[in-house]
């Protein structure tokens, strides 16, 4: 059997913010942006490949996930140290510094709707 992840939902009040930050700042590329009902459907890609990011535009009256928590989505790099300048020098914000843990090494990135990522070390 083979299994794998294919598309990550996250979503988000602003969809052209959303998709500056994740092209710009982050370096993904889109891979799809169409009409999707009244807004859009819109997947990037991160660089070097792996599972599509869908910016999906909230519903109002859906809950909002706590920002406060990170783990949604991981994103591994192959130096963490690196990537962190890099994604710092492009405007990243991190909350939390390259830290070696007893798992692995371990960052945490906000996109601009306040949404916490984890960015570990393969």
């Amino acid at each position: 059997m083979s299994l794998g992840i294919s598309q990550v939902t996250i979503y988000v009040e602003d969809q052209q913010k959303a998709v500056d930050f994740w092209t710009d700042k982050v370096g993904c590329a889109v891979t799809r942006d169409m009409p999707y009902g009244e807004n859009r459907w819109i997947e990037v890609e991160p660089p070097g490949g792996g599972a599509r990011l869908v910016i999906h535009k909230a519903d109002p009256d859906w809950p909002t996930p706590p920002t406060d928590m990170p783990g949604h989505v991981l994103f591994e790099a192959d130096d963490i140290v690196t990537t962190y300048e890099e994604l710092r020098a492009r405007g990243v914000e991190f909350t939390r510094a390259p830290e070696q843990e007893p798992w692995g090494w371990s960052a945490v990135f906000e996109d601009p709707e306040g949404h916490r990522f984890h960015l570990g070390q393969r």
